[in-house]
């Protein structure tokens, strides 16, 4: 079985070119917009959130990485647990979504990376498979990549978060159920994330410096998602 890094670090030099058509505004509020982008040979869009908050990368990776606060500011996180992988600054991390019948388990393989520039990339892929026995309703394929900046004034920090998913029923509706509501959740994390960080309310996180250094560009969240619903298919 592959480890989470090594299919993560792949080139793009093997990847046709990027899927993403142009993109739908979703939502806006305060700093935080949300919109959706057409992935070719996929059911559903790509959904991507953006805002620049008073803060630093450092805090943000600290928030991101507090597997116990999800259900505090993550819309729809129920709860969240983290159990490190081999490699550093990785993780696999199980998330409950929801109550009732909107109740639903993800498990991920997320990993930090830093780049020649002093930016983040932080990178969630579904690892369903290597749980075989796991129980619950599952989201099939999902792809969530975090890019970390610096802003435009001092002391700003750019987040933007690009996710796809395909969850199974009562969810497993259509995009036309899915990709608005995903949205409006996106929004509302994005807001609560503002405000934590604004205010201060998470300490410092690991350093630029410490975190490995992404010497292979990754492939494209489309097309790793498109590859991943045609291979359930």
């Amino acid at each position: 079985m592959l480890k989470p890094a090594a299919v993560a670090l792949v080139s793009l030099a093997a990847l046709p070119a990027s899927t993403i058509a142009e993109c739908e505004p979703r939502e806006a509020e305060g700093p935080v917009t949300v919109e959706s982008c057409p992935i070719d040979d996929a059911d559903y869009p790509l959904v991507r959130a953006e805002m620049t908050v008073p803060g630093s990368i450092s805090a943000v990776i600290a928030l991101l990485d507090d597997a116990a606060a999800c259900s505090d500011w993550q819309a729809m996180c129920t709860e969240e647990t983290a159990t490190p992988l081999d490699a550093p600054f990785q993780t696999l991390r199980q998330r409950v979504s929801g109550k009732g019948i909107t109740r639903r388990i993800s498990m991920n393989s997320a990993a930090w990376w830093r780049t020649e520039d002093g930016h983040v990339v932080g990178d969630m892929i579904g690892a369903d498979d290597q749980t075989p026995a796991f129980k619950g309703k599952r989201v099939l394929c999902m792809r969530t990549r975090w890019f970390l900046s610096p802003g435009d004034e001092e002391g700003t920090v750019t987040v933007v978060q690009k996710s796809v998913s395909d969850p199974q029923p009562p969810f497993g509706m259509g995009a036309g159920v899915v990709t608005p509501r995903t949205a409006k959740t996106l929004l509302e994390t994005f807001t609560n994330m503002s405000t934590r960080l604004a205010s201060g309310q998470h300490g410092a996180g690991p350093a630029i410096e410490s975190l490995p250094l992404l010497e292979a560009e990754l492939p494209g969240v489309g097309e790793e998602f498109a590859r991943c619903q045609a291979a359930r298919k």
